[in-house]
């Protein structure tokens, strides 16, 4: 469950330097560098740091949803109980 941790926080925080680009500018379109138009490569980096964020979604959510050896899944029962007798 860490490592789906870690790759979710590597992957969106990455994403989101990606899309925002503080080191950009073009003045010549906005002053603002979100309006920068992405190279190919910088696409492919922000393609590549979104499978890596939902790669860590899903093993985070591989290691809620699946039980541990003989025992119940670690999901925790709902407010007032609700889904801890499988409702």
């Amino acid at each position: 469950m860490v490592w789906g941790f870690v790759l979710g926080l590597v992957g969106a925080g990455g994403g989101l330097v990606m899309l925002l680009q503080p080191w950009k500018s073009c003045p010549e379109i906005d002053d603002s560098s979100t309006a920068c138009p992405a190279t190919s490569a910088e696409s492919v980096l922000l393609f590549v740091l979104l499978v890596i964020s939902l790669l860590g979604v899903g093993l985070v959510a591989k290691a809620l949803l699946t039980s541990p050896p003989g025992g119940e899944p670690r999901i925790p029962p709902g407010p007032r109980g609700f889904g801890a007798d499988g409702q």
